[in-house]
């Protein structure tokens, strides 16, 4: 067997190799979250959720924190992520929510990606958390509408 197609069949059995293993891992996420957020909440009760968000960060714990994948749920009432390791959670109310946008980067970590960025208040200190989730204008226009709803 020439030297270049062995290379070449060691290099597409890693690229499987990983490309399985991906699967498996995000497939794992998600089982694992989508069960958590099951047992907190009712299907009736969930307006968006993700379960493959990756969190980029609590910014009143600073750069060192653990970051992490869980999923996060929109309800009527707050965005809450469940993290999966370690096990956490972080509850925000819409009616603490100051600001949301759109960035590349928090607390030091960028990405290519948009994440969702929600400016919030917590026990009369401004906070912040981003999450690396699928279509998050779509997750800021629709907290608009909940929060417009619930002001008129």
């Amino acid at each position: 067997m020439p030297t270049w197609l062995l290379v070449l069949t060691i290099f597409s059995s890693i690229v499987v190799l990983a490309g399985l293993l991906q699967l498996g891992l995000t497939k794992g996420i998600k089982t694992q979250t989508s069960k958590r957020v099951a047992k907190s909440y009712a299907t009736e009760q969930i307006i968006l959720v993700d379960y493959l968000a990756n969190c980029f960060g609590l910014q009143s714990a600073g750069v060192w924190q653990v970051r992490g994948n869980g999923g996060l749920v929109l309800t009527n009432d707050c965005l809450h992520f469940f993290m999966l390791l370690p096990n956490k959670e972080f509850r925000v109310p819409l009616t603490n929510i100051t600001q949301m946008t759109i960035t590349k980067s928090h607390l030091g970590k960028a990405t290519p990606f948009d994440l969702l960025k929600v400016t919030f208040q917590d026990e009369g200190k401004e906070d912040s958390i981003a999450w690396l989730i699928k279509n998050p204008r779509n997750w800021i226009s629709t907290i608009e509408q909940i929060r417009q709803k619930q002001n008129s």
